[in-house]
């Protein structure tokens, strides 16, 4: 296993909900409090909704090791298909025997129960999860549910969670009785690229990593393949892990990360990323290749202009205007050229390396030259 070779006590990134790994950041920390809140203030219906895989039930797995020992928590991982099934799931979490198979019975049987549960300093939360598949004949149900009173007290606390069809659902006029009765809702969007940066960190620093483990490579990888969704992010970083830790490697880098792609189907997404990265970094060089002009030899630019008569006749040299023209001429060409190696052999630095040092030795025999030094 590759937590003893990466110095872990525990694996960060295994996709089960676990409230010690709860990153209270951005839509989490809000909904959470929003969650606890309403429970203390028993309101009654809320509403979680947001894409799959945005951590959802882990939300639910911290409110649930959050909440008191007098909160009674019952859990449904999905929606029954009929009200009958619900209000019979119901008594039996209850433990109690209806005296009639009726709905109003039934649904009398289940408020006196929970009026004992209120005398006796306790109450109760129903969660249902994936209520995005859920029929309008259990919406119902919780709609009667939900009108379950003593005063003005909530009987039954519920928390619905789904995802984001389950608001379309809600928006259909016939539903707009029991919308009315949600006391509030909220959406769970994907990470932020910061936020998803700050998850992998947070679960690794979890998971007890005391140094540096991913590369800024593989973590802007993972970051822009996931698009921000926590068991993408997971999945994607659990098997970058074991593919450095089988390849022997004391990090998660690039390589590590395409590999892992590759193996959970996001090789495109890291493709597509190094593709665009690469032009990006290729048009910024070319921007400041063409924007970049040679400067003039120190040399040639401090020293003073004189003119052919102002200039000292040495009688062993005559000045021979015709040969100037066709040095600087020499030169011009062998700049031109000068310029063509380097952008050819823009990946070779030894070769521009003895381009350079040939040109500086040209400007210099050239400046002797027609200087008369």
């Amino acid at each position: 296993m590759y937590t003893h070779h990466f110095s872990l006590q525990s694996l960060p990134f295994e996709n089960v909900p676990d409230p010690a790994y709860f990153f209270d950041q951005g839509d989490y920390s809000r909904v959470f409090s929003r969650m606890i809140d309403s429970l203390w203030a028993g309101r009654g219906l809320m509403v979680v909704a947001g894409p799959i895989g945005t951590g959802k039930t882990t939300l639910c797995q911290k409110l649930m090791a959050s909440v008191s020992e007098r909160t009674r928590i019952i859990w449904l991982g999905e929606p029954p298909d009929t009200s009958e099934d619900l209000l019979l799931f119901l008594t039996q979490e209850f433990h109690i025997s209806p005296g009639s198979p009726s709905r109003i019975f039934v649904l009398r049987d289940i408020k006196e129960h929970l009026i004992k549960l209120h005398d006796a300093g306790n109450s109760c939360l129903l969660i249902m999860d994936e209520v995005h598949k859920i029929s309008d004949d259990v919406l119902e149900c919780i709609r009667l549910l939900n009108n379950l009173e003593q005063g003005s007290i909530k009987l039954i606390q519920m928390l619905l969670l789904g995802q984001e069809e389950f608001l379309v659902t809600l928006s259909r006029p016939e539903l707009e009785s029991f919308k009315q009765r949600i006391a509030w809702m909220e959406t769970i969007g994907k990470m932020t690229p910061l936020q998803t940066h700050e998850y992998i960190t947070h679960r690794l620093k979890i998971a007890g990593s005391q140094s540096r483990i991913f590369t800024d490579d593989a973590m802007e990888a993972i970051i822009i393949a996931t698009r921000g969704t926590p068991r993408l992010v997971n999945a994607f970083c659990d098997r970058a892990l074991r593919v450095s830790y089988e390849a022997n490697k004391t990090i998660v880098d690039l390589v590590s990360v395409r590999r892992a792609a590759d193996d959970i189907g996001l090789g495109t997404e890291v493709f597509l990323w190094l593709t665009n990265r690469d032009k990006k970094a290729a048009k910024i060089a070319e921007s400041e290749a063409s924007s970049i002009k040679a400067p003039p030899s120190p040399a040639m630019s401090s020293a003073p202009k004189r003119t052919e008569s102002a200039r000292p006749v040495d009688k062993k040299r005559p000045v021979d205007a015709q040969r100037d023209v066709s040095h600087w001429s020499v030169f011009t060409i062998v700049n031109v050229l000068f310029d063509k190696t380097l952008g050819r052999f823009s990946d070779h630095p030894i070769v521009q390396l003895i381009a350079s040092i040939l040109l500086c030795a040209a400007s210099v025999y050239f400046f002797i030259i027609n200087t008369g030094m």
